[in-house]
């Protein structure tokens, strides 16, 4: 297998080193919006050198190979075959894939959401994030190696803890990579441990929540302990809580095992503890779209932004209550101005027309509408698996057409990239223009 992962660094990797050589010394200053482009072309082509060696291998086709790569990059976790069915070097590949994904995603938060966001309180004041908007690089280098750092720790312990568990080196790495990345990366596991909650299933829980979490919370946590106050923390346990008692009435698992179900799905990372179909799949569905904080590498529209707009909508009940009456929004301590609340909302729509458009397009190609809505819901939010977990099927993906999948790809990557920021960089580059 070796040669095959040579064949695709050679190719990537020498044009590459090539732009590196040309580019040295150079100073360059990028705005936001610049960044934001670049990243765009990045998660564009990137996966699909990544899928080089999957092709190669016999595997997979060359559209699989492309869907498998994109899908694990985005931390999307949709798969293809089952990690039983092939060699374990692709198991890791895709764990490394995922793992790079979410650690790009925090980057990617840090040098240009933070700047985008910089009059709005869905981002954290914190020293990680701190990115001058007239040049994201200003800030970008030490801010990529403290995220490395929180980011490999994390992974780190959360390794250890699952060795511990008893899992091989191995298994326990694949595990937090997927965990961590909220990407749902699996390898085959001795036993039945993910049929209930146990050692293993609790130490990935806590990879999960790890990676639903705001990034510069773990950086301003050393500093100061009034970061856990934060409201992120607050949205999500409420998600976690009403979506384990949804589930808790409905029949099937107990519990302790909903609730590890709702962090899963919360965290958009796709595991499921049980073997039974998830309960309530629409709930699933909209879990899922809302995802964890902002900073994150989880995907959906974040839990901020629904705090943001639930703030917003007791303000409006107040006044309604009180026309009189002056309800000022505060969110983190800072009030929030009306362009910022406009911004919140165009995010929603445009994340909401997206899904809408996608799931409309995809019956196109001979799925159902419940299917479509399913697998472009899962695509955007970047939770692949729930496609399986909703319709029952092991392998959900590989029912739909080829020309379908292929279509979800660039929904993958809106998901990803923050869908209204990613559609103005097009728009900015193919239509203004």
């Amino acid at each position: 297998m070796a040669p095959l992962f040579l064949a695709s660094a050679a190719v990537c990797g020498i044009p590459g080193l090539l732009m590196l050589t040309a580019t040295r010394g150079m100073t360059m200053t990028a705005t936001a919006m610049d960044a934001v482009l670049l990243a765009l072309i990045a998660w564009s082509i990137t996966p699909a050198f990544a899928a080089i060696p999957l092709y190669l291998s016999g595997y997979f086709t060359f559209p699989d190979a492309v869907f498998e790569a994109y899908s694990a990059l985005t931390t999307t976790g949709a798969r293809l075959a089952n990690a039983e069915d092939l060699p374990r070097v692709f198991v890791l590949w895709r764990a490394l894939l995922a793992w790079t994904g979410g650690y790009s995603t925090l980057v990617l938060a840090a040098a240009v959401f933070a700047a985008l966001d910089k009059d709005l309180p869905a981002i954290r004041r914190s020293a990680l994030l701190t990115i001058r908007p007239d040049n994201v690089f200003s800030h970008l280098g030490v801010a990529a190696r403290r995220i490395a750092l929180i980011y490999a720790l994390l992974t780190g312990l959360i390794m250890v803890g699952l060795m511990f568990a008893g899992n091989d080196l191995f298994q326990a790495g694949v595990l937090a990579m997927g965990g961590i990345s909220t990407s749902g990366v699996m390898p085959v596991l001795d036993g039945d441990q993910f049929s209930n909650l146990s050692l293993t299933g609790f130490w990935v829980v806590l990879a999960c929540l790890f990676g639903s979490l705001n990034v510069s919370l773990f950086w301003d946590a050393l500093r100061d302990r009034t970061s856990f106050q934060d409201p992120d923390l607050a949205g999500i346990l409420a998600l976690v809580v009403g979506t384990t008692l949804i589930f808790f009435v409905a029949p099937g698992e107990g519990l302790v095992e909903h609730v590890a179900n709702a962090v899963f799905l919360v965290s958009t990372s796709g595991y499921q503890i049980g073997d039974d179909v998830l309960p309530v799949g629409l709930v699933g569905v909209f879990i899922v779209l809302i995802g964890g904080a902002a900073a994150s590498t989880t995907g959906g529209v974040k839990v901020t932004r629904v705090l943001m707009l639930w703030k917003r909508m007791g303000a409006e009940l107040a006044v309604l209550a009180d026309p009189s009456s002056v309800m000022p929004v505060s969110f983190r301590g800072r009030v929030t101005k009306d362009r910022s609340l406009i911004a919140v909302w165009s995010y929603v729509l445009a994340f909401a027309a997206v899904l809408g458009t996608g799931a409309f397009l995809i019956t196109l190609f001979g799925s159902s509408f419940e299917v479509s809505f399913i697998a472009t819901a899962s695509a955007l939010s970047n939770a692949g698996p729930l496609l399986d977990q909703i319709t029952g099927e092991p392998l959900a993906w590989t029912e739909m057409s080829e020309n379908a999948r292929s279509f979800l790809i660039p929904v993958m990557i809106l998901g990803r990239l923050e869908v209204i920021a990613a559609l103005t960089a097009v728009w900015a580059v193919f239509i203004r223009r």
